[in-house]
């Protein structure tokens, strides 16, 4: 019984740890939704008395599109990816939820240690999908936004010292 414990807390660890690796690429990604905000708000409050010539132009979109583009890769992996996951899961919340209550409490007494080492290796699974998933989206957002900042500052400057 104790191998089954000693399995079972490898798991839960194991889970726990994907969990904040999901946890972390949120955090990430969080930190850079107000950081491109910001400078679309800045691009925009000095287009409205920019003369506009050809060069601000170009910089102005050359900075933009890769900002939009990180916002695509934003959304990508602030969005939930719950298909493939068992509704009959004990572990996954989805799954419990999409039982009523005494089911959930029926199959729960019911649980055999194998039954629940398999959940525990199926959510450990997913998760870590789900946390690559996550890292390569926010990844993506990153280099567009790193590849954004030369062009914005170049726009920036450009719009508020007209040549």
């Amino acid at each position: 019984m104790s191998d089954t414990f000693d399995r079972a807390r490898a798991l839960e660890e194991n889970l726990a740890r994907q969990i904040e690796a999901i946890r972390a690429s949120d955090v990430k990604i969080t930190l850079l939704v107000p950081t491109c905000t910001a400078m679309i708000g800045v691009v925009a409050a000095l287009l409205r008395s920019a003369d506009l010539g050809a060069l601000p132009t170009a910089y102005v979109l050359l900075s933009t599109i890769p900002i939009v583009v990180a916002y695509a890769f934003m959304a990508l992996s602030v969005i939930p990816r719950l298909r493939g996951q068992r509704s009959e899961s004990l572990v996954f919340f989805g799954g419990i939820a999409a039982q009523d209550a005494a089911e959930f409490r029926a199959r729960a007494l019911a649980l055999t240690p194998e039954a629940y080492l398999a959940d525990l290796a199926e959510q450990c699974h997913a998760a870590a999908g789900i946390a690559r998933t996550k890292y390569r989206h926010g990844r993506h957002a990153y280099l567009a936004f790193f590849l954004a900042l030369p062009f914005w500052a170049l726009a920036i400057y450009l719009l508020s010292h007209p040549i």
